[in-house]
Parts: C-alpha cells; structure tokens; sequence
C-alpha cells in the first residue's frame, strides 16, 4: 500500500514552510498609469507583476542593495520574491564582484603607469594587487567557485536572466519606459532603508516580511477586484500548492486530517482580503477545498496497490542522524570556547579531535541515506511507470521539500567528487 487517501471530510490545512506559489493580492502598485495593460476583465496581473520585476532589479548585482519598503501588498510579494532569489546569489554575487575589483584595480594601474607613471598612489595600488597573490592563480579559484555557485542555484539565475529579457521585451512594447524607471530608482533611493548599506539581503528580507506596507501612495484608482471567479481559482490553485508540499506520502501516517485543517485555514488567510466579507464566496471556499482534497484522495486511491520502497523509514533514520549532528556542533563549539581559555590543554584538544571525528562520520552516515533515498526513489518511480500511476505519483511528490532536498544534494555530490562544499551543510540539515 502507498498512503491511505486524504479524508474527503479533511477539513482545514497549514503550510511549515513558506509557499512556492506566489500570492496575488487586492491591492496592485501601479508605478505608471500607462503600464497597466488591459486583457478581456481588466488588469493582467502579471504584467504587473513583471513591470515591478523589473523596477525592483535595478541594482540586483550590488553586494548591498537599495531597497524601499512596498507600497502595496503586491509589491510587498515581487520584491520578496526577488530577495529570496538573490538570497540564494549571495555568494556568487562577492565572488563576481571581487573578481571585477581585482580587474578594475589591474586596469587602473595600467592606466597610471602609462598615463601617469609618477602618480603617488601607484606604489599603494601595486602593494594591493601584489597583496592579491599570483593573479592567475587567484582568478582561477574564483572561477571555479563563481562556476559551481552558478551551477549550485542556476535556478535563480535563470530567475533574473528572465526578468532582463522580460525588461527588453516590455520597453520595446512600451509596457516599460525609460522615464518610469527612472522615477522608480529615484523612489527607491530616496526611501532606501538600506542606506548606510548595513543590512545583508537575509536582514531585508526579514525588515520587508515583518514590516508595514506604506499605503500613502496608492490610489484607490490603483485597487483590482479580482472576480469571483478569479478569487476561488486562486484558492484553489493555493490550498493545492499547500497541499502538495506539506502532505508527505511517504512519511507512514494514514491520517492527514490535521494537516488538512491547518492548510484550509492557511490557504484562506492568505486570501482574506481579496474575499472581503462576502458570505456566500466564504461558503463555496468549502466546497473549493473539497474538491482539491477529492482529487488527492481520488490520486492516492490510485496507487494503493503499488509495491514500493518505505523510504520514509530512511527519512526518519537521516533525522535522527541531523539531531546527533547539531549535538555535537554545539559539543565542539563548546569545546573550541574553553580552548580559547586554555590553549595548551591536552584534554580539550584530545576531546575536540573525537568529537569532530564523530562529526564526520555522522555527515557521511547522512550522505549514504541521501543517496539510498535516490536509489529508492527511482525504484519507485519505475514501478509507477510500470504500472501506469507515473502522473498520480509526480501529483503526490512533486512538490515534497524532503525529496527535493535530496535531489539537490546528491547533484551536488555527483559534480564535486562526492564531497559537499561545508558551508552548505546548514542548507541541507535542516534541523541543524
């Protein structure tokens, strides 16, 4: 048997992490009157959308961004969007950034010495660039780490490569100006809550989620009433979303009543204000929700005569093995503390050495469950495929943040010689 089906009388459910499906709102920033394009019932969303995109990356590749705080929910949604992307960039962002100060400095150099050669900061620049190392060397360990940076989260990538493309595309429709650009960047500096560049992009991101939208400069000519039609599509869509990353079919449980009540009301918080107080919409979300509880009952009954592999088991073991992991790095950072006070104790050191020695070999216990979770994973999959339930399986795991995880693990491992890059470590361990 694969999972007992969800409760067709489930009730309510609540996402533990953060969605991956954006959220539309009832207020929409329009930061030009012109922008707005007009589509069968009204305002294109997504144009929106894409047009703050775009006014909000003005800078994206500076290692301090200027930010403002949103001024209306939709904002407040795009830029968190944005930060979370370039969040993931952060390193590639230093690296290429002290790759081009390294260059910048080789090329004012040479422009003094064949300029200016008696310039009194030319012997203070050239120590700086010697300070630097042999250069070749230095550029190629930064290619390799901007490479694997770049290879590591080519998803966010590909995230802001879009957005330019969609900037090219928008000002050559004139659904973007130049003017209006602009006006936004000046906004933005003007606002900036960044401006002592003090705050790294985690800092904003957790300034911007907790903080207050500045609604003084929305109009109420700016505010879209989706149709009700619209709102209860968004519902759905959401409390699906919802659904799919937080019901884990592998995880043995038979019963997901209360995960399912939590999600309901999750999915309608989020989707308060595009509700209003309108009674009668309140009373189709229910049955909006049970129709995508019956279409994951309908796809679990579908595979319950499926023999698979009950990887949740090694799931749970790799749990497990992650709490005796944040054990001992908090054991070892103890231990490193005492030794700041006492250097030349032998029995510190000793203890030290077996505690990271125990580290190890628990990282390398985890790393042979991410790899047997793969392994069984595919067995899985095949026997779907085998017995024709392929699109109900990916419905049902698709979206699951354990497999996920896995995934980008044991890519990694697969292009860096088995090994994973140590500061990835809190990344992957999440219970660390």
């Amino acid at each position: 048997m694969f999972i007992n089906s969800i409760s067709k009388n489930s009730g309510l459910y609540v996402n533990k992490s953060r969605s991956n499906q954006q959220i539309q709102k009832q207020q929409l920033l329009k930061a030009n009157a012109n922008d707005t394009v007009s589509f069968k019932g009204g305002v294109n969303t997504e144009v929106l959308k894409n047009q703050l995109r775009i006014y909000l990356t003005q800078d994206i590749w500076a290692e301090k961004l200027n930010v403002k705080m949103p001024e209306s929910p939709l904002e407040k949604e795009v830029l968190l969007e944005i930060l979370n992307n370039r969040l993931k960039l952060d390193r590639f962002v230093r690296l290429s950034n002290e790759k081009l100060k390294i260059k910048t400095l080789i090329s004012r150099i040479n422009r003094l010495l064949e300029q200016d050669p008696s310039n009194s900061e030319l012997p203070e620049l050239t120590k700086k660039l010697e300070n630097k190392g042999n250069l070749e060397t230095v550029f190629k360990n930064i290619d390799k780490k901007i490479e694997f940076e770049s290879k590591k989260n080519k998803p966010a990538l590909d995230y802001f490569e879009k957005i330019s493309e969609k900037e090219e595309e928008y000002l050559n429709k004139h659904l973007v100006k130049t003017s209006a650009m602009d006006k936004f960047w000046h906004k933005i500096k003007k606002q900036d809550i960044n401006a002592e560049k003090k705050y790294s992009v985690k800092e904003l991101i957790d300034i911007v989620s907790n903080g207050n939208i500045e609604n003084t400069s929305v109009a109420s000519t700016n505010v879209v009433k989706l149709s009700k039609k619209q709102i209860l599509a968004k519902i759905e869509k959401d409390y699906e979303q919802l659904l799919r990353e937080t019901i884990d079919v592998y995880s043995g449980q038979t019963n997901h009543n209360a995960e399912a009540r939590k999600l309901r009301k999750d999915a309608l918080t989020k989707n308060v204000s595009l509700m209003g107080g309108d009674k009668n919409l309140q009373k189709i979300v229910t049955k909006v929700f049970e129709k995508v509880e019956n279409k994951f009952s309908y796809k679990a009954d579908r595979m319950i005569n499926v023999d698979i592999y009950p990887i949740g088991e090694i799931w749970s073991d790799m749990n497990k093995v992650e709490a005796e992991i944040k054990k001992l790095q908090k054991e070892i950072e103890n231990i490193k503390n005492q030794l700041s006070k006492k250097s030349d104790s032998a029995e510190l050191k000793k203890q030290l050495f077996a505690k990271e020695k125990s580290l190890n070999e628990h990282k390398k216990e985890w790393l042979k469950g991410v790899k047997l979770s793969i392994k069984y994973e595919a067995i899985n999959r095949q026997r779907m495929i085998n017995a024709d339930r392929l699109p109900e399986y990916d419905f049902l795991t698709g979206e699951n943040k354990t497999l996920k995880r896995h995934k980008e693990v044991f890519k990694i491992l697969n292009n860096n010689n088995d090994t994973i890059p140590e500061e990835l470590w809190s990344k992957f361990l999440v219970n660390v």
